[in-house]
């Protein structure tokens, strides 16, 4: 679609969104379309709007405070004047098929989800906007037509009067249509200015001839006789229905085709009217020339398949990107899978290998000399990083799996800081870090203690690796709602703004002089962890003073984030009792415990690895955590588990 013209009429799109960084990028969008963009930042605002002005389009964003798009959808689609006006639903949550019918059942022609192509939208956009150009077209149209029929009957409201006066030259003369009038001879007795100009002969040379002349050779002769026999025959009913109260019978209205002198023919519509006088009828022709609303009719018709033809071709479009939005959720289901069946099927191997490294390194199977202890030191170092690995996939697979475990009780700051410092203390004294604790007042929030103990030690960690020696200082406030804001703040070198969000990409590591060993997925997992929670992690940084990430939890984790939606059904999370230890699953060998020591990404250290006992690897295990993983497997997808640590018998 090209931008519309400065002095065509302009659609209006209605853009509702509480988030204005989201209404100020469909404009940037929208704007090259060329149509008037209105704001509504709340469900009640787009009302007020639409209560105000017709639109082409609305873009509704679909959770809202308040009012959400659903509701507003309904209210504008009760409305008589509105509920024709296309709604397209825009949502980066409520994704799921029963928010999709939902939202066609309100009236929605289309539902995408954030983030979407640019240039998709802008296209149906444009299909809409056409179509709401056109319609106005065809309105206004209607309204020259039914102009045209008001013209028509004005006209015969005069060629009676002109009759009835005798033929009142002054009337007859200010006429826009043809008027012609002729007698039972059919010859031209009154051949107005509009008729010369129809027709392109002059009065004086039409006076006298065959009205026949004036039409086209095909509707000589019986046709022009049936029209003016019906003419006499409502002329006739007209005097006998005089005095009854019944209404006129209107003069009918007759498509013909005329001839002008140069022999030219064109559409006409014309009407023909029988006054009887005391000795002879006299009948009386007005006609428009049609042909350039017939013309304008055919460029409507044209228009009207062009839409249509375009319709359809968006319906393909969007059945194609339907089934690739399917087959990528279908990739993407098929790869946690196999992130998740992998990781518990190398963890026990790997195991396995840190176990009888330990026991070789103790000595247990006799002394080894220098170099074999530095051989089994670096495949016990490469074992341990191979272990964080697979550990951060498998929390990953989870997390995008939605099948993470959360155990939700009490957690109390500053006292998970201090358990924290007291397991980094080592890698703190180790690179010469001085860690500093800030916080006056006790907080406690309702979420799950284990995973934010995994983000903070994460946080913690990888300070001490690029903290370069200096001091590490972890801040605790209490905000406004009763939620809790953790800093973790280094003097470090900093990172460079072009970096602050790749380094929550998954594998990215930023190169440093100093590069330390990781997995590059500690960020990531802590970031959606943080989320997971209700939560968030962000990150401020400024070259040579250090950086700070800024851990913010809500005071209690709320059920619905857990589903994932605002409206799914959810198991109510059982508050875990005060002191109390639950038992231990396969996920535990993924997620990060306080206790267990961490590396720079923030996962579990594989030192905590138990080493065999024996020549074997415990089998038991082994089988009992390969079942643990096949149970987290068969959870419906979607959907995070929240374990209660105290399972009834």
């Amino acid at each position: 679609m090209t931008p519309q013209a400065a002095d065509a009429p302009r659609a209006r799109i209605l853009m509702v969104d509480d988030r204005p960084e989201n209404l100020m990028a469909l404009e940037a969008i929208l704007e090259p379309l060329g149509p008037e963009l209105v704001r509504a930042n709340s469900g009640e605002e787009a009302l007020r709007q639409v209560l105000l002005h017709d639109f082409a389009v609305i873009l509704l964003d679909v959770q809202m405070p308040g009012m959400n798009g659903f509701e507003t959808a309904q209210l504008i689609k009760s409305r008589e004047r509105s509920k024709l006006t296309p709604i397209i639903f825009l949502t980066a949550i409520s994704k799921d098929e029963q928010f999709v019918y939902a939202g066609y059942e309100v009236g929605a022609v289309d539902y995408m989800f954030k983030p979407f192509n640019p240039d998709v939208l802008r296209s149906k956009v444009a299909v809409f906007v056409d179509l709401y150009l056109k319609t106005e077209q065809l309105k206004e149209q209607e309204a020259r037509l039914r102009e045209s029929e008001v013209r028509a009957l004005e006209l015969q409201h005069r060629a009676e009067l002109s009759a009835s006066e005798a033929r009142t030259a002054e009337i007859v003369g200010s006429a826009l249509e043809a008027i012609i009038t002729f007698g039972d001879d059919r010859r031209i007795s009154l051949f107005n200015a509009a008729a010369e100009r129809t027709f392109g002969i002059p009065a004086a040379q039409a006076l006298g001839r065959p009205v026949d002349d004036l039409f086209a050779p095909e509707q000589r002769g019986s046709p022009v006789e049936h029209m003016c026999q019906a003419a006499a025959e409502r002329a006739v009913s007209v005097l006998e229905g005089k005095g009854s109260g019944e209404p006129d019978i209107p003069p009918r209205e007759h498509a013909l085709v005329g001839q002008r002198a140069s022999g030219d023919t064109f559409p006409l519509e014309a009407s023909v009217s029988c006054l009887q006088l005391d000795d002879e009828r006299l009948f009386t022709v007005i006609g428009r020339d049609v042909s350039e609303r017939k013309r304008a009719e055919e460029e409507l018709r044209e228009q009207t398949e062009s839409l249509a033809r375009t319709s359809r071709e968006l319906q393909s479009v969007n059945a194609e990107l339907q089934a690739r939005q399917r087959e990528l959720e279908s990739a993407m289901a098929s790869r946690s899978r196999f992130y998740a069946s992998m990781s518990h099927e190398l963890r026990t191997p790997i195991n396995a290998i840190l176990g009888y490294s330990a026991l070789l390194l103790d000595n247990i199977y006799g002394p080894l000399n220098e170099q074999q202890s530095r051989g089994i030191e670096r495949a016990n170092q490469a074992a341990k990083h191979l272990l964080e690995l697979v550990n951060d996939i498998l929390d990953l697979s989870k997390i995008e799996a939605g099948k993470i475990d959360l155990e939700v009780q009490l957690a109390s700051f500053p006292a998970l800081v201090q358990d924290l410092f007291v397991t980094v203390r080592p890698l703190a004294d180790e690179h010469g870090s001085e860690l500093t604790l800030e916080c006056q007042d006790e907080i406690s929030i309702t979420t799950d203690p284990r995973r934010v103990r995994q983000i903070v030690l994460n946080l913690l960690s990888n300070a001490i690796k690029f903290g370069e020696g200096k001091p590490i200082t972890v801040a605790c406030r209490r905000l406004d709602d009763g939620g809790v804001e953790v800093d973790v703040r280094d003097e470090g070198r900093g990172i460079e703004p072009e970096n602050l969000e790749r380094i929550f990409d998954e594998f990215v590591q930023i190169a440093h002089p100093d590069q330390q060993l990781g997995t590059g997925l500690g960020l990531p997992i802590s970031r959606r962890l943080a989320v997971l929670l209700g939560g968030s992690l962000s990150v401020e940084s400024t070259l040579g003073s250090g950086s700070i990430f800024r851990l913010v939890l809500p005071p209690k984790l709320d059920v619905r984030i857990l589903s994932g939606t605002d409206s799914m059904p959810f198991p109510t999370p059982v508050e875990a009792r005060s002191g109390s230890a639950g038992g231990d699953d396969a996920d535990d060998a993924s997620g990060t415990d306080a206790a267990s020591g961490a590396d720079g990404d923030g996962t579990a250290d594989a030192d905590s690895a138990p080493a065999p006992a024996s020549g074997d690897v415990d089998a038991d295990a082994a089988d009992d955590e390969a079942e643990d993983g096949d149970e987290e497997h068969a959870a419906p997808a979607g959907r995070r588990r929240v374990r209660d640590p105290h399972p009834l018998a």
